[in-house]
This record gives structure tokens, sequence and C-alpha cells, in this order.
């Protein structure tokens, strides 16, 4: 009796455990849950952008010659119409010198042809010399009025040669390097120096061809017009720049598409040929979010645990918007009023059945 006894009790006390046991299986673990947040999101891209003066000019000599003065220095500021360098223009003066005698000489020549066209017409009305002759006179007359003006294009032509001789800014600027010092030869059309103004600048950046649609699809109102940029040394310029021009062709090798925007440049610090990134930042008003943490992957694609009505957890594929810092924009997958797994994904199996506790 004693053994049987044993064996009942120990029976007995199984049974409860295995009983026990399966109850604390069965039992739903609590998972925090939510609806997806609705609220104003803003999210930034970054683009490497090339700046570029407003006004930009290479300067170079329209004679051949010798540099008889350099007036500026390297990187000096300079005003419109100031004189930058002096060239020799000895050969032009003597060219304007040569013009300005063959005018002199056709002018003369045209006075003694209007005498002798006036003694011809005076003779022609005494019929002593025929009409032919006297339209050759005067025809001898109107090729020499021609030859005038000829030789007075030719004087103009050769004036302004000689004002080649002074290289002038053509705008406000600052002067860049000078490789050819006084007393170097130059020849006609040679780089002297560059001229740059950056009292504003251009930053042409480059986007994707999809970041392009997206940004023509926000309409005029809500194309992000305003940006920033971010220097070399990872600061952020003082200026807000503005974007004001688009290219209107798509780059076939890359894809992409030239955007150009204006920044102010009151104090210098962005040179010609710098560069930075062009920081465009995006308004996304009443965006559905999900935090990261409520989401996994699963061969590239996002997931959330959503809580269907009988609290069981079924894995649901959502579409990202856009990634913020620490949670997703969603374009599809969830509805608003539809609950998913706050915390603790990574505890879940799909299907299984949860109890599903308010989110504080």
């Amino acid at each position: 009796m004693l053994v049987g006894g044993l064996w009942l009790a120990s029976s007995l006390a199984g049974c409860a455990r295995a009983e026990t046991q399966a109850q604390v299986v069965e039992a739903p673990q609590s998972f925090p849950v939510s609806a997806p947040m609705r609220q104003d999101a803003r999210y930034e891209r970054a683009y490497v952008g090339q700046v570029r003066a407003h006004r930009y000019a290479e300067l170079r000599s329209r004679l051949r010659g010798v540099i008889e003065a350099v007036e500026v220095d390297e990187g000096q500021a300079v005003k419109h119409d100031q004189v930058l360098f002096s060239v020799s223009a000895r050969e032009a003066q003597q060219e304007l010198l040569k013009a300005r005698a063959a005018t002199k000489a056709a002018e003369a020549e045209l006075q003694l042809a209007q005498i002798e066209l006036d003694n011809t017409r005076m003779l022609a009305e005494k019929k002593v010399v025929s009409r032919a002759e006297l339209a050759l006179a005067e025809s001898k007359v109107e090729l020499l009025k021609a030859q005038i003006e000829q030789a007075k294009a030719s004087e103009g032509q050769a004036s302004i040669n000689v004002t080649y001789a002074k290289l002038r800014a053509p705008f406000d600027g600052a002067v860049n390097r000078i490789p050819l010092k006084t007393g170097s030869l130059v020849g006609e059309n040679e780089l002297l120096t560059t001229l740059a103004d950056t009292s504003e600048v251009l930053v042409y950046f480059r986007v994707s061809e999809r970041e392009y649609f997206e940004y023509a699809a926000g309409g005029a109102e809500g194309r992000p017009r305003e940006v920033t940029l971010e220097l070399a040394d990872g600061s952020r310029y003082a200026h807000a720049g503005v974007v004001d021009a688009v290219e209107s062709e798509l780059d076939q090798a890359t894809g992409n598409l030239a955007f150009r925007a204006r920044f102010p440049n009151p104090d210098g610090v962005l040179k010609h040929g710098s560069s930075g990134k062009v920081i465009v930042a995006t308004a996304l008003p009443d965006a559905l979010v999900v935090p990261q943490k409520s989401t996994f992957e699963v061969q590239g694609r996002l997931f959330v645990y959503a809580v269907d009505g009988e609290s069981k957890a079924r894995a649901r594929e959502i579409v990202p918007k856009v990634r913020l810092e620490d949670s997703f924009v969603i374009a599809s997958g969830l509805q608003p009023e539809e609950r998913f797994v706050l915390e603790g994904v990574q505890k879940i199996k799909d299907g299984v059945q949860i109890e599903a506790v308010p989110s504080s």
C-alpha cells in the first residue's frame, strides 16, 4: 500500500507540473502595440556640389606683343574698366597711321574728281564733250566715295586694335593667377589671367532621375527651393541658397540631371572651383510614421508585425517612402487605424498569439 500510494502521489504531482508548464507555454506574451503616427516630417538629402563664380572670364591678349606693364597683383580686387595689363601696340599704332593717311588720300582724290566732274558737266551742257564722258566722271566720283568709306572702316578697325593694348576688367571681381609678367612676349589670344566675381556663387549639383521626378511632383508650391551648403570642413555655410535652375537634358551616361543653386557670398568665403554638399530639405506634412525599432528586414524588404482582430501578430510588408533618423515614413502597407507591435519584434514569430498592451 505504501508503494502504491507513493506512485499515485508522484503521478499526480507530475500531472500537476505538466499542466502548469502547459499553462505557462500557452500564456501569450505581452507586447506594446501602437497605430502609425501622424506627424509633420522633414528629411534632408545631400548632394556633392561644385562652386562657380556667377561671373567668370578668361582675359586674353588681343594683340601679339610684349607686356609693358602689369597693373594689378594676383588676388587683387578690381573695378569694372580698370586697366589690368598694357601690351606693346607699336604695330597697331603704325597701322592706324597708315589707315588715316589712306583716308586723307582718298578724300583728296575725291575733291579732285569732284572738280573734274563739275568741269565735265559744264562742257557737256555746251555739247563740247559727250554724255559718256560725263557718266565716266560721275562714276569716278562714286567710286572714290566708296573708297573713302572703306578707308574710314580700316581706320576705325586700326583704332580699335590700338585700344586692345590696354586690357581692362569687364566687371568688378578678383584677379587670379598671372602666369606672364612684364617683358613677356605674348601671342594673340594668349591667356593672361582670369577674373572672378564671387559676390554671388552658383553651386551645381546632380540628382538622380527618380529624385528629379519626386521634386517635379511637388508642384511649384511644394518643391524645396531653399537649400543649405555644407563646407569641406563639415560646417554649414551661414547663408541659405535658392534652387533657381534645372538643366533641360538628362545625362545619358549617368542618368542624372544638373540643378543650380544660387548663394549670396558677401564675405567672399566661397571661392570659384571649391566644392561642398548641397543639403536639400523636404517637408512631409501629415506623414504616416513608424519607428525603426518596430521593423525588421527579410531579403531587403521591410516588415512590421500587424496585430489582427484575434490579437495575433502577422508579418506585414510596408513600403517606406523615406528613412528618417529613427523612423520610417511609409508609403503603403499600413492604414492609420491599424495596430502593430511597437517593441520586441525579434521575439515574435508570424501568427503567434500576443497580449496587446497599448503603448504609453
